[in-house]
């Protein structure tokens, strides 16, 4: 089923269930629809919060909290962006995998839910809205994003475009450092065996070839094949 966007309050939203982002501690993520889901669960929701007690990053979880306008509760612990090495958005997908493989054992078909760690946590808005919005067009149901800003609701409207390389940085150890034209950095990794490639923010300048002395050059034909890779995959 198709997913759709919206500016509206998460609390108004038609749905079977809302979905509820946490931090490591327990404790629900900043944001609007957060805040709003909070406020109206109130005593209830906390008092359900602390008997949660740990969640994995990653994972989710349902709580049944009866002073929400919703029939379910699932909440999740969602990741905050570090250096962009730690798998960050691979981890901020797993959040919608685990959610939404929650609800279809749940029977659910609507959820109502936030752009899990977007505009937050140093997250690049665009990929987070990207995995969002990838990850709800494989599921059966019918999500609803509740947009908290319309930074966010506005990356949602667009046509999802991958950036492209612009040029190659350098290396160090297993994966190459090409500049994107949005400003980010793709990360390749340099093993044969593995195709993979993320989205970074930012590199070290250790990255940089030449900084050391002991650092072969990778030939033109390696650089070629990397950048291959970050082309053909689907991300």
């Amino acid at each position: 089923m198709a997913h759709a966007v919206t500016r509206e309050d998460i609390l108004g939203i038609p749905a079977d269930a809302a979905v509820l982002p946490l931090e490591m501690t327990g404790s629900p993520t900043e944001g609007g629809a957060a805040r709003r889901l909070t406020e109206a669960g109130g005593a209830a929701l906390a008092t359900a919060l602390r008997r949660l007690k740990f969640l994995p990053v990653g994972s989710a979880a349902l709580l049944d909290v009866c002073p929400l306008p919703f029939e379910k509760l699932i909440v999740t612990a969602v990741p905050r962006w570090r250096t962009g090495k730690a798998n960050e958005l691979m981890i901020l997908g797993r959040c919608y995998e685990s959610v939404f493989a929650l609800a279809a054992e749940q029977g659910l078909e609507t959820l109502a839910l936030p752009f899990l760690s977007a505009c937050y946590y140093r997250f690049p808005a665009a990929e987070a809205v990207h995995v969002a919005l990838h990850e709800a067009a494989r599921w059966k149901g019918r999500a609803i994003f509740a947009a908290d800003t319309e930074e966010l609701f506005a990356l949602s409207q667009k046509p999802w475009r991958k950036p492209q390389i612009v040029s190659y940085v350098g290396y160090y150890r297993d994966h190459a450092i090409f500049a994107l034209d949005n400003g980010l950095y793709a990360r390749v990794d340099l093993r044969p065996e593995l195709r993979q490639a993320d989205v970074i923010p930012f590199f070290e300048a250790c990255f940089r070839e030449g900084n050391n002395p002991l650092q072969p050059p990778l030939p033109p034909e390696e650089i070629a094949r990397l950048r291959g890779i970050w082309e053909e995959l689907d991300l």
